[in-house]
């Protein structure tokens, strides 16, 4: 079933089944529909499981560990990773809002371009992570080690920690106090 527009710019089902079209059943062949509920119709099929992105989950997390360091352009959203061992993986453009990475080894890992807005990485080990275009806004950074990391161009959440507490723990790789 397909829905066309007919000349009065009206909303109506057409078979795709091939028939021979007479006259007198010109009003079968065009059934008027209700513009409700192919919007609705359309929404449902839109808002369907299929069509939004996967996040995917703790067991599937560690489960791609065991095999790949390689998590770029993945949707973490709201994943729980806490005390996990991602030294070295590779974040590159990933969602992690709201990621729980607390007591999270991330050493090495490559964050360049990833979300991290509103993410928790109270006591994660961050040493050497490369951070650059990443958006920490509203970061949890509590505790976090971020010795040598780099922040280029990186959104800091300033307005939480100060600029000077999160550059002391980079440079001389202290825990970030608040």
């Amino acid at each position: 079933m397909v829905i066309v527009l007919n000349r009065n710019d009206k909303p109506i089902k057409v078979s795709l089944m091939a028939r021979r079209m007479v006259e007198e059943d010109e009003d079968d062949f065009e059934e008027e529909v209700d513009e409700e509920e192919v919007h609705s119709e359309v929404h449902r099929e839109i808002d369907s499981d299929e069509t939004k992105p996967k996040t995917l989950t703790r067991k599937e997390a560690i489960d791609i560990l065991q095999t790949t360091r390689d998590f770029s352009r993945l949707d973490f959203r709201k994943a729980n990773l806490a005390k996990l061992d991602f030294s070295n993986c590779n974040f590159e453009t990933s969602n992690l809002s709201y990621v729980n990475f607390k007591d999270s080894n991330l050493e090495g890992c490559n964050f360049a371009n990833a979300s991290l807005w509103n993410a928790n990485l109270e006591g994660a080990n961050l040493t050497r992570a490369n951070l650059e275009d990443a958006d920490l806004d509203y970061t949890k950074l509590r505790g976090a080690i971020l010795y040598r990391a780099n922040v280029r161009r990186a959104t800091l959440p300033t307005d939480l920690i100060p600029r000077e507490e999160i550059l002391r723990s980079i440079n001389e790789g202290t825990k970030v106090n608040r």
